[in-house]
């Protein structure tokens, strides 16, 4: 559900180790998905699959097939759809009780949002700290182009079921290397604040990742990263890392050189003149450190930068 660069990846993946998927997203890419098949290239192998795709969910609920009744939903929209996505896929979940949603998303609460609809026992969150982009769309190619780890899945409650180890096992297979944890909570908050600190400086500065290792740039990163600490102790998120200097190194040794050439999907946002995810990755550090007292200048200015490009854009 939402099926761009990241969703069309996921679900082509699954395609071709003979899954059943189908895909929801703008017809834009899904009419010449449903016309030539999608191709997928990239660290991830070379793959041409065949597969359903539709530009709502009426549409596919009015066609009728598996889709109707899917094991589970991936939800791949930006984290501003979340709400409205779900409320799309009401009736097909309503279809289909046992169905699970797992959110593939940026940013801060996506989760909570999708349990709000379906319940803390149907909801499953991942982290995905993967590179993907749309080389072409006639016909529609998705490149897999750098990872800095396997995605991460788990239950919001913290257990490994049966049903978690079927979906990670079905990623695996289809070579989507993945694993599932204990502690998602741990892992969406450590992918926000590796968004927050690469994401929109590679936007305003318009470079790829590995760029932002310049020590004009990476000073700026580490106030990013220490403001966005200071929030997550105050809302008692267990992070990997004790703290902000370890993962500022981690990061520099380790996340950076690993995707050194991705370019972020922020940038490739503003060139096209749409709404970026920047209050769910740099904002949600703006507004938790208000609820907690907590300065956030650095994160605060980030965003106020992101959204006059934003309307530049636009206008």
């Amino acid at each position: 559900m939402g099926a761009g660069a990241l969703g069309c990846a996921f679900g082509g993946m699954l395609a071709a180790s003979r899954h059943e998927v189908t895909l929801v997203g703008r017809e834009r890419l899904m009419k010449p998905i449903r016309e030539k098949g999608l191709r997928i290239s990239g660290i991830w192998g070379e793959h041409l699959v065949r597969l359903h795709a539709f530009s709502s969910v009426s549409e596919v609920l009015r066609c009728g097939g598996s889709g109707v009744r899917p094991d589970c939903v991936l939800l791949t929209t930006k984290a501003y759809d979340t709400e409205n996505a779900m409320e799309e896929l009401k009736p097909l979940l309503a279809e289909s009780p046992s169905t699970v949603v797992l959110s593939l998303q940026n940013g801060i609460g996506n989760v909570q949002t999708i349990a709000k609809f379906v319940g803390e026992e149907r909801t499953l969150g991942g982290m995905v700290i993967t590179g993907f982009e749309i080389v072409s769309e006639q016909p529609v190619n998705v490149r897999v182009t750098v990872s800095a780890d396997k995605t991460k899945i788990g239950a919001l409650n913290g257990e490994i079921t049966p049903r978690l180890l079927k979906i990670v096992d079905a990623f695996n297979n289809a070579g989507i290397p993945s694993e599932a944890v204990k502690n998602i909570h741990s892992h969406i908050w450590a992918k926000a604040i590796y968004n927050a600190a690469l994401n929109p400086l590679s936007a305003i500065f318009k470079v790829p990742y590995g760029a932002l290792s310049n020590e004009n740039a990476f000073a700026i990163i580490e106030r990013i990263v220490e403001e966005a600490f200071a929030v997550a102790n105050a809302e008692n998120i267990k992070l990997f890392w004790d703290s902000p200097a370890e993962y500022l190194k981690f990061l520099r040794d380790v996340q950076l050189p690993k995707t050194a050439s991705h370019h972020s999907s922020m940038l490739k946002d503003i060139e096209r003149g749409k709404r970026t995810e920047i209050d769910f990755i740099n904002g949600v550090f703006v507004r938790l450190g208000r609820k907690h007292n907590i300065p956030t200048p650095v994160n605060e200015t980030i965003v106020r930068q992101i959204k006059f490009l934003e309307a530049k854009r636009r206008a």
